[in-house]
């Protein structure tokens, strides 16, 4: 392994974790694992750590931690297990090249800032944590490398460029497995239905996200974080064949875009390896000649998520932060049919009306306390109609 770059992997067992490793296992010469982390999901960590060999793994729920440890004893791995607390001091006793945020958890939002104050270069896939951070982040945009398929072809599209000369950025939109559906219809639906996404296969968070289209409003705030456009400068289209992932334009007249098949190993291979890039023969090619029309619309006004999402990003970072906080709570309910999926674009229009958009102080404590004031008021709106429910406090 001389000479390739040592990861460390937060949120190891989750769709993003795995599809990064399926990277690393095709580009062993180039990438070694020095630390993964999970939340809970003890049996596959355990599988990772046997094939990656790592230094150390962190685990965050107790119990799953301690079943972690019998199972690597069996297999004879002896390394050290650890929790959410140990975690940065472990950080600072091991040599790495680049951190890697596949997990959504803000949890580790104090964790991922004092990594880039180190000045280490950092993939990240989640937009949670790049929107809670926000603008405490501005110092390190050239560390940060994304990994969010449409930010990564806009970070590609910009490369090279003088920002002064960027009319317009565009990211692309699916339009998720409801964009036919009549907006009349969309309140009822299932999460089974929900949860089918015509392109890209991720997490269930993620997925009801898409199929809102909740998700695109936060890659629209996570552009201006990761490159500093103005946001009114930042806009989507409904793009149903997920080819074209994002557009720039520029004051010449010329559009400039990256297209590559729905695969977000295309994505994360890229923030890995910038600005080198190498072979990888498991990626299916792009051939247009096959794939024929490519089509785009305007945000379909049915999705009324989107349309809150923008007007919080618009109004404040505060406002902003908040949406974030009460979708977490919303899309969890849903996910265990303790609310309904019209309920979701209810609860963030309540969230958005209940908050104000006062400045935030400049600490990552401040940034990650509005996220819990949004998710206390989602709670809270759940509790009116439908009772108190035994994970409320979670959310207070």
């Amino acid at each position: 392994m001389t000479g390739s770059k040592g990861l460390v992997l937060f949120g190891s067992t989750g769709s993003i974790g795995t599809q990064m490793l399926d990277v690393v296992k095709h580009q062993l010469d180039r990438y070694h694992i020095v630390g993964l982390t999970a939340r809970s999901n003890d049996e596959l960590l355990a599988e990772q750590t046997a094939a990656f060999q790592p230094r150390f793994v962190a685990l965050s729920d107790e119990v799953a931690r301690e079943r972690l440890v019998i199972r690597l004893e069996r297999q004879g791995i002896s390394i050290p297990v650890v929790g959410d607390d140990e975690l940065p001091a472990m950080l600072g006793r091991v040599a790495f090249d680049i951190p890697v945020v596949a997990a959504a958890s803000i949890d580790l939002a104090q964790v991922v800032y004092d990594l880039l104050r180190s000045g280490l270069p950092m993939a990240i896939a989640s937009k949670e944590l790049l929107i809670t951070l926000g603008d405490l982040l501005e110092p390190f945009r050239a560390q940060l490398h994304p990994i969010d398929s449409e930010l990564s072809a806009i970070w590609q599209c910009l490369a090279g460029e003088d920002m002064e000369t960027v009319e317009r950025v565009v990211l692309t939109a699916s339009g998720g497995p409801f964009r036919a559906l009549p907006a009349a219809e969309l309140d009822g639906v299932t999460v089974v239905r929900a949860l089918q996404h015509p392109s890209w296969l991720m997490g269930h968070k993620v997925t009801i996200d898409s199929a809102t289209m909740f998700n695109k409003a936060l890659e629209l705030a996570e552009a201006h974080v990761l490159f500093g456009v103005d946001r009114t400068r930042i806009t989507a289209v409904q793009h149903p064949q997920s080819v074209v992932h994002g557009l720039v334009e520029f004051q010449d007249g010329t559009t400039r875009a990256v297209l590559y098949r729905p695969d977000m190993r295309v994505a994360i291979a890229y923030a890995l390896s910038v600005p080198e890039r190498p072979r990888h023969e498991e990626m299916a090619r792009l051939r247009l000649e096959e794939i024929g029309t490519l089509t785009f619309e305007p945000i379909d006004v049915k999705f009324e998520a989107f349309a809150l999402g923008r007007e919080a990003q618009l109004r404040s970072p505060r406002a902003m932060l908040a949406l974030l906080g009460a979708d977490e709570v919303a899309v969890s309910r849903f996910l265990i049919a303790q609310g309904t999926f019209g309920d979701i674009v209810a609860v963030l229009r309540c969230v958005l009306s209940g908050t104000g958009d006062e400045p935030l102080d400049r600490s990552v404590r401040a940034h990650v306390e509005a996220v819990a004031d949004g998710r206390q008021l989602a709670c809270r709106w759940y509790e009116n109609k439908y009772g108190r429910q035994p994970d409320d406090r979670k959310g207070a």
